[in-house]
């Protein structure tokens, strides 16, 4: 089958809604892409191919001020639980063999929506945490899932580390070996044909596009002139690969007349990351708390968008967490999840801001990150107002040195800029490059951030990143799990992990 014939007859074939009577309760479609930047679509980038991201966009509610953490799982843990990264965890599980997940004390969002009598299906990349059996995406609410389960992989081969990750529901799958997209859009036609349209349907599209490593067949590579460097085509084939996919969902949501009571929200996970997609015209990108890396592509679509709002620009502030609470109640469902163990939800409801009930944020402050040792203590972010505090050195390097990415980046570079010292202060209101660092020359401003900032510190040091803060001390079980791999046909799959280990 050719995919590239395909991309505007798919596109053109979403435009026309059924007008089959539709369940109470409605469809919610998350699409999460992978390391995303934000200067990577059409609507920004005249040479990016993204019809169905662009129509999205231009027909629905492009969400601004969409705050997310600096990278992968913790993003995704804070979409999962609705807690801030810090109060669900702001490690990376890298190796993907360290031993840790998503708080088995959480409510995961899919359980939520289950209770409402949602159908749960989930495709793509996990990355919340495999070593036993009770992380599994389908131990933690979702009926379905294939997809891969560590944190980036052969686009291809599913090659990761010690083993071959691909898997669906409760076992490896065998149909590793084959464009990982190629095999998601074809799990898409099968939940599809399978479901019947009349229950309540929740859809975690979570692709695996545009993480490293940067591939893409040639028939979206090709859609490119050959006039930037190879690792720029790729990267572009990539999010054509990604818009086609959501384009196909969008395409069995109006064929089955699901499509006039369903949301969808398409955001990325990070800013692009660096040496790779550009976050043209901000500062900074993936693994920095500069707006370049936590202030993500986002819009929202759907026939539950109401008329008066759809081709509008929400500026109040939403973060990724607020999707938990927003989606609980527009099921219908209770979005607390207190207990022992855990901190109750930080999202709040982000339906007034989609409905246009309201132009505020439901925040009276946003934290983007708190107190976390990668690379250098104590580092973090708070957003009160239109002010952004960032705590610590952002440790730019490589490519991100130069913290301004052009269009076409990582083929040109864009120019240097200061890292903070020792922190930064941002109206990002007024100056949303975060050209002129105002720490310094405002500095009750910056007190009363840091008083607001420091204030977690009261919290339970044990509960925060459940007790593992830095990075580099994370434990690792590659000496249990590559053996355990090896003996059990090679697949990446729950093992069993020394007491030493501890629980996650």
């Amino acid at each position: 089958m050719q995919f590239t014939s395909a991309l505007i007859v798919v596109v053109a074939a979403t435009l026309a809604a059924s007008e089959t009577p539709t369940p109470t309760k409605p469809n919610i479609v998350y699409v999460l892409v992978d390391d995303w930047g934000y200067g990577d679509v059409g609507f920004r980038n005249p040479a990016i191919k993204s019809p169905m991201f662009d129509e999205l966009a231009s027909t629905g509610v492009l969400l601004d001020r969409h705050y997310v953490f600096k990278y992968c799982s913790p993003s995704r843990a804070s979409l999962m639980s609705g807690r801030w990264p810090h109060h669900a965890h702001q490690w990376n599980i890298v190796p993907q063999t360290v031993p840790l997940g998503m708080n088995l004390n959480f409510t995961a969002m899919p359980a939520k929506l289950k209770q409402a009598g949602y159908a749960t299906h989930m495709i793509g990349k996990w990355h919340l945490g495999l070593k036993s059996e009770e992380y599994l995406p389908v131990n933690r609410g979702f009926d379905t899932m294939t997809g891969f389960l560590t944190g980036g992989e052969d686009h291809n081969t599913q090659r990761v580390q010690c083993g071959t990750d691909f898997w669906t529901d409760k076992a490896p799958d065998s149909r590793n070996g084959t464009y990982d997209a190629y095999t998601y859009r074809d799990v898409v036609d099968s939940l599809f044909e399978a479901h019947n349209s009349d229950d309540p349907f929740f859809l975690y599209l979570s692709l695996h596009n545009v993480h490293s490593p940067f591939e893409a067949p040639d028939e979206w590579v090709d859609l490119y002139p050959n006039k930037t460097c190879t690792q720029r085509r790729k990267y572009q084939g990539m999010v054509s690969v990604a818009d086609n996919v959501t384009a196909l969902v969008v395409k069995h949501l109006k064929a089955t007349g699901m499509w006039n009571n369903t949301l969808i929200v398409v955001s990325a996970d990070n800013g692009g990351a660096p040496c790779g997609g550009s976050n043209y015209p901000l500062k900074g990108c993936k693994g920095t708390f500069f707006e370049g890396g936590v202030r993500s592509l986002a819009f929202a679509n759907g026939g539950l968008i109401p008329e008066k709002m759809s081709g509008t620009k929400v500026e109040g502030y939403i973060h990724i967490a607020d999707w938990y609470p927003t989606f609980c109640k527009m099921a219908g469902v209770d979005p607390s999840d207190s207990g022992e163990g855990k901190f109750p939800v930080d999202g709040v409801d982000a339906w007034p801001l989609l409905s246009g009930e309201t132009t505020g944020s439901g925040h009276s402050e946003i934290v983007l990150g708190f107190n976390f040792s990668e690379a250098q203590p104590e580092q973090g972010a708070i957003i009160v107002g239109d002010y952004k505090l960032i705590v610590g050195s952002q440790k730019a390097n490589r490519c991100d040195y130069l913290m301004y990415s052009p269009l076409d980046y990582p083929c040109s570079q864009g120019p240097a800029a200061p890292d903070c010292d020792p922190n930064c202060l941002y109206n990002i209101r007024d100056d949303p490059l975060e050209t002129k660092d105002l720490y310094h020359t405002q500095p009750d401003v910056a007190k009363q951030l840091l008083t607001r900032y420091m204030k977690y510190a009261e919290e339970p040091r044990d509960r925060q990143d459940q007790g593992y803060h830095v990075q580099g001390k994370l434990p690792n079980a590659a000496a249990v799990a590559c053996p355990f791999f090896e003996q059990h046909g090679g697949y990446w799959r729950p093992w069993i992990v020394e007491s030493e280990f501890g629980t996650a």
